[in-house]
This record gives C-alpha cells, sequence and structure tokens, in this order.
C-alpha cells in the first residue's frame, strides 16, 4: 500500500469510528448517565463538540499526508485521530456489552479504553511540538529526550492498564478490571513526568524559534499563537466556572463553556495553515487584532465591574439597589460609550507595540507611503521618503532606491541618509515591462528578509514603479531643458562668431575702404572709381554671407517652398553626395517642418564629421497623422548599446521630443547607420 492509500484509509478509519461511537453512546446514553462513563459524564451534547472539536486532526493531518508525505506531522494528527476516535468506538462499544446487552469480549475491551486517552494527548502534547514543522527534531541532540517521551508513554499506558483493580474510571466501580496485575501498580508513578515531557516539547519550539529565520518563525508563531489562545480560553473558563454547579451555572456560561470546546480545533487548523499556506502573509494581523480586541474587551470588563462596585456601594449606602436607582445604570452605560473611543486607541497601540515593536504593520506602511507620494512631487522629496517607509516598514537596517541610468543602476537615496546604499537584497520596480530601478534593504543578522516582510517589499515595489517613472520623466525634463538651454546658447556663440568673423570684417573694411575712396575722389577719379568698383562687390559679398546666415538661422526657401525643396538645396551643398526621397510630401505646419529640417541637417552633419560614408540618402514620408524621416548612410557604423547619444543626436531626440516626436537611431559595425524620426502633426499645411 503506497502512502497515499494508507492515509485514506486512516483517515476512513477515524471518520467511520466517529460515526460508531457516537451511535453506541447515543444508544447508551441513559446507561452512561447513570454510571458516569461514556461521552455522557459531561453530557452527550459536550461528549459530542468535544469529538467534533477534534475532527480537524485527522483532516489536517490527511492534506499534508497527501501534499507532504515525507513530513511527519501529517502521519502524526493522523495517528491522533485514530487513537481517539477509533478509542471511543471501542469504548462504546464495551459500554454497550457491559451495561446493555452481552457483546463478546466486552468487558476486556472496556477496561483496555481506560488507558487510550494517553496516546492522543501524549502526540499532541510531545511529538508535535518536538517534530513541527517540517517533521524532524530541533537537532539530533534532542533524540534521548524524543526516547524518554516515548518510554513515558507507553509505560503511562501500561501502568494506566493494569494498575487499576476495579473499571471504576469508565463508570463500572462493581466490575473488576480483568488486566489488574497489582504488583505493576507503581507504573502509573511515570503519570508525573508527563507534565515534565509536555513542558519539555514546549521548550523545543522555544529553542527552534530563536534559530529560525522568515517563513519558520512565522510558522512556529502561528502555532505558539493557537496554543496560548486554547490555554488562555481555558483558563478563563475555570477562572469563571469557580463555585458554580451543573444546576446552577449561568446560561452565558454554558455557551461559552461550549465555544471553548471548540477552540481546541485552533490547535490543527494553525498547524495546517502553517504547513501548507507558504508566505502566513496575515499572520501578524491577525494576532495583532486578537490582541486588541482581547485587551480592549478586558479594559472593558474591568470598567463595568468597577462601575456596578462603586454605583452597587452608592446604592447600598442609600439604602437602595439598581433597580431603585436607574441614574446609576445610565451613568455606568455613559462611563463605558466615554470610554470606548480613546481605549480603542489605546488597545490599538498596545497592539502595535507586541506585534510589530517599532514598525507599522503593513497595511499602514502602504498606505503611509501612498499618502507621503501624494504629498510630494519632487524627486528630492519623494525617494528619500521611500527609502524611509521602505526601511522602517520592514525593520531594515537601512534601505535604498535606485534608479536605471544610461543601462546601470545608481543609489538614488539612502535611509538612513548616512549610510551605505545596501545592495544584498534587491526588488526590481518595473513600469509596464520596462525595468525602472531597485528597490534594497539590509536586514539584522537576526532577521533575514522572508515571509511578510518580503511580501511586502514586492508590494511596495510594485507601487514605486508609476513614481519611479515620474521621477525620471521629471528629470528628463529638467536635463532636456538644460540642454535646450546649453544649445541656445551655442547658436547664439555660433551666430556671434560668424558676423563677427565674416560680415562685421567686410563692413569694417568696407567703412575704411569708403573713406579711402572719399579721399581719392578729387586726387585720382580713376583709381576711386575703380576703387568704388571693388567696394560694390566687397558689399555685396557682405550681403550673400548675411542672407546665408539669415537662412542658416530659418531659410527663406524652407518657408517659400517646403521641406523637400529646402532639403534639396542642403544636399547639394553637403560633404558627401546625398539624395532626397520625398515623393508625394507637401507642406506641413512651420514648426513640424522646422524640427525636421534642422533634425536632417545635424544628422548630416554627423555624417560628414564622423561615418566616413560614401553616400547618404534622406527618405520623407507621411502618413497616419506622422511626418517621417530617415537619413541613412553607408558609413562604418557604431555599437548603439555601447555608445550614448553625442550632443547631435541628443539635440535631434531633444527637439522632437519638445513637440511629441521621438528618434530611433539604428547601426552596425561596417554597416552603416539610419538616423530615423517621426513627428506628429494635425491637418497638413498643404
Amino acid at each position: 500500500m503506497n502512502k497515499r492509500a494508507l492515509a485514506w484509509t486512516i483517515f476512513a478509519i477515524d471518520i467511520a469510528s466517529l460515526l460508531v461511537a457516537g451511535w453506541f453512546a447515543w444508544v447508551t446514553r441513559n446507561a452512561a448517565l447513570a454510571s458516569g462513563g461514556g461521552w455522557s459524564g459531561s453530557g452527550f451534547l459536550a461528549g459530542l463538540l468535544f469529538a467534533l472539536s477534534l475532527l480537524p486532526f485527522p483532516i489536517v493531518g490527511l492534506l499534508i499526508a497527501l501534499r507532504q508525505p515525507e513530513n511527519a506531522i501529517g502521519w502524526l494528527l493522523l495517528a491522533i485521530g485514530f487513537t481517539w476516535f477509533f478509542g471511543e468506538a471501542l469504548t462504546g462499544y464495551g459500554t454497550y456489552g457491559v451495561a446493555m446487552s452481552r457483546l463478546p469480549a466486552d468487558t476486556w475491551t472496556l477496561a483496555f479504553t481506560d488507558m487510550l486517552w494517553v496516546p492522543p494527548i501524549g502526540l499532541m502534547g510531545t511529538f508535535t511540538l518536538l517534530l513541527f514543522p517540517d517533521g524532524h527534531l530541533p537537532s539530533p541532540r534532542w533524540r534521548w529526550f524524543a526516547w524518554l517521551c516515548a518510554v513515558v508513554l507507553v509505560v503511562s499506558c501500561v501502568g494506566i492498564l493494569v494498575g487499576a483493580s476495579t473499571m471504576a474510571d469508565s463508570g463500572f466501580p462493581n466490575l473488576a478490571n480483568p488486566f489488574a496485575i497489582p504488583s505493576l501498580e507503581f507504573l502509573q508513578v511515570s503519570l508525573v513526568l508527563f507534565p515534565f515531557c509536555i513542558l519539555g516539547s514546549a521548550g523545543s519550539l522555544v529553542v527552534r524559534y530563536r534559530r529560525s529565520r522568515g517563513t519558520e518563525r512565522d510558522q512556529l508563531k502561528l502555532l505558539a499563537f493557537a496554543a496560548a489562545t486554547v490555554a488562555a480560553s481555558y483558563l478563563v473558563i475555570m477562572l469563571l466556572s469557580i463555585g458554580s454547579t451543573s444546576s446552577n451555572t449561568p446560561g452565558w456560561l454554558g455557551v461559552a463553556q461550549t465555544l471553548v470546546i471548540f477552540s481546541f480545533s485552533l490547535i490543527p487548523l494553525a498547524i495546517g495553515v502553517a504547513i501548507l499556506r507558504h508566505g502566513l502573509y496575515e499572520i501578524d494581523l491577525i494576532i495583532r487584532k486578537t490582541v486588541r480586541y482581547a485587551v480592549l474587551v478586558a479594559l472593558l470588563v474591568a470598567i463595568l465591574v468597577g462601575a456596578l462596585l462603586i454605583v452597587g456601594a452608592l446604592a447600598v449606602g442609600s439604602g437602595g439597589g439598581l433597580r431603585e436607582n436607574p441614574t446609576a445604570l445610565v451613568a455606568i452605560g455613559a462611563a463605558i460609550g466615554l470610554a470606548f473611543s480613546p481605549l480603542r486607541r489605546l488597545t490599538a497601540r498596545i497592539a502595535d507595540r507586541l506585534v510589530f515593536g517599532d514598525r507599522s504593520n503593513p497595511y499602514e506602511v502602504l498606505s503611509e507611503f501612498s499618502g507621503r507620494v501624494g504629498d510630494a512631487y519632487a524627486a528630492e522629496d519623494v525617494l528619500p521618503r521611500m527609502a524611509q517607509v521602505l526601511g522602517m516598514g520592514i525593520g531594515a537596517q537601512s534601505a535604498a532606491v535606485w534608479l536605471v541610468s544610461s543601462g546601470e543602476l545608481r543609489a538614488a537615496a539612502v535611509w538612513p541618509a548616512d549610510a551605505e546604499p545596501p545592495a544584498e537584497v534587491l526588488v526590481d520596480v518595473q513600469h509596464r515591462g520596462e525595468r525602472l530601478g531597485a528597490l534594497s534593504v539590509a536586514m539584522p543578522p537576526t532577521e533575514p528578509l522572508s515571509g511578510a516582510r518580503e511580501n511586502l517589499m514586492h508590494d511596495l515595489a510594485s507601487q514605486a514603479g508609476l513614481v519611479l517613472r515620474n521621477v525620471l520623466l521629471i528629470e528628463e525634463l529638467r536635463s532636456s531643458r538644460r540642454r535646450l538651454v546649453a544649445a541656445q546658447d551655442d547658436e547664439r556663440r555660433k551666430i556671434e562668431r560668424n558676423l563677427h568673423d565674416g560680415a562685421q570684417q567686410q563692413l569694417v573694411a568696407l567703412a575704411v575702404q569708403l573713406k579711402l575712396a572719399r579721399t581719392m575722389v578729387e586726387r585720382d577719379p580713376a583709381k576711386a572709381t575703380a576703387l568704388l568698383d571693388t567696394l560694390q562687390g566687397s558689399a555685396t559679398d557682405a550681403l550673400e554671407d548675411l542672407r546665408d546666415l539669415a537662412r542658416g538661422i530659418y531659410p527663406p526657401l524652407l518657408a517659400d517652398k517646403g521641406l523637400a525643396t529646402a532639403l534639396e538645396a542642403q544636399a547639394r551643398k553637403a560633404a558627401v553626395p546625398v539624395t532626397v526621397e520625398a515623393d508625394g510630401v507637401g507642406r506641413f505646419p512651420a514648426d513640424v517642418e522646422s524640427a525636421v529640417y534642422f533634425s536632417c541637417l545635424e544628422a548630416l552633419q554627423n555624417v560628414a564629421k564622423y561615418a566616413d560614408a560614401a553616400t547618404a540618402r534622406i527618405t520623407l514620408s507621411d502618413g497616419s497623422g506622422e511626418l517621417r524621416f530617415e537619413i541613412r548612410d553607408d558609413g562604418r557604423g557604431f555599437d548603439p548599446s555601447g555608445t550614448s547619444y553625442g550632443t547631435g543626436l541628443q539635440g535631434i531626440a531633444d527637439r522632437l521630443a519638445a513637440l511629441g516626436g521621438e528618434l530611433v537611431v539604428t547601426s552596425a559595425p561596417g554597416d552603416g547607420t539610419a538616423v530615423a524620426g517621426r513627428h506628429p502633426f494635425g491637418e497638413a499645411a498643404g
């Protein structure tokens, strides 16, 4: 039989045993009530509820055994269910046979079941704790303790089986115990070691917790929380039940006792969640809410009790009771109402301090992050706040926000400000599939990043994508503005140099020569006439230089004839042979034509300076509301992935981006370069 079939077989026996035990308990309820045995020792309903509260043990055990058959915890939970439910079925069989109708070996069976409470309790209190959560002991040094627990369980079972002379524990004191061996009665002393074995097993959880990291620590925390809840519930009910009997138990106390019985199922449920649910993302939040409301209820009960004592004392002093003093009841209600809101805030702070310490809970971290981002727009403010929220939210020693710059990560903000940017744990920040940056943290050595904290970091990274996109856009906008200002300054200086070195020098020389011609008119008219002819040519040259300079600023041909004609004129002056293909391209808005014209001129200058090309071609086309252009050469090319834009290409990109256009450069070593751009436009000018 394979493990899967074995698990289903044990589970089926557990369920069948529960049904058989329930049927025997029902048919023998009157006999068991008279004798004090069976489920009816505390009432049939209470026994049934207790049996149902144990049902999660085999259910969770089956799930674990099916999904993680190598984990001994699943088989332990199945064994707990088997020993308990099969034992109850045997008890029902024995009780039915002894009390109502003779059955084969009924007395022997009933006597044997006296000790069957030890295996499930022992397995729950010792081996489940020792082996949780991975099915192995904390270390080989715990083997002797595991053997000790096993010996105590076996000896305790034998001691109970043979130690009693009668079957009083089963509700039949007049029947002799067929297993009784008076000389072995001393074995029952081993029961004294039972609590110590449970305490030692609980201590193994403490040792394992101190050594654990990440998910394993969350698993242990969840089981400890469930066990503490069950223990606290039973303790409270025991204290409230002091002095009460079955005849005078208040109705609310009976309901509370029933609910406490079901709280026992929290242990297998916690084990199942801890082992089968990876991450345990909500455990801290669950514990926080439980602590919060428990403290709140305790404080409200304390206020209620105090108010009742004070008002009751005042009522007795005045010779009346609470019924005769309705004002007192109103005062109690008002006191509780006024205290509720501040107590709720106080309990929230207490719960957060107990569960999260100095850090916020995950939801507060995310909401604080969103709020801070919404209140800040500058990169110098957003990124440091993001690093601070990240570091404080997950309890890191330091945190950093990284941005992608020229294909590489650079630290843009660090928390604390004087810390080194941590690089041990990096979580990429993406937006629309593009990597924009990363978040990094340095965790304390005792608390590595895992579980809920790791999940929180990924949640922050997913939220940070749009933020980093905006930051990068703002930085790019600032950079492009600086480049545009620098380009304008360069153009002004170029115009100044051209005027100074060209037309200005020509006009100065023309003025000097005109003064000379004036003095020569009377002395030598022939030479003066010849000089005036020369000056006329110089004036014409100066005028042509000024016109060329004006054409460089904005060519009249572009305004008069359009983009294709202006580019053809420039192609004739280029350093390399250039052809222009612009079939069907008409007129466009002036800003569009200007941007494309100067982009093509800048690209041609790059071809002349760097491409070492023999020919080049300009292609113009329009369609779908865009004017497209491409300048392709047959030069030596380059590797775009390893070469950033120079001032020329960056200027083209900035010029196009300012009007909503885009630049794409494709090249390869030895295969030339293609500088392509697109520029959107509304309606063509004609």
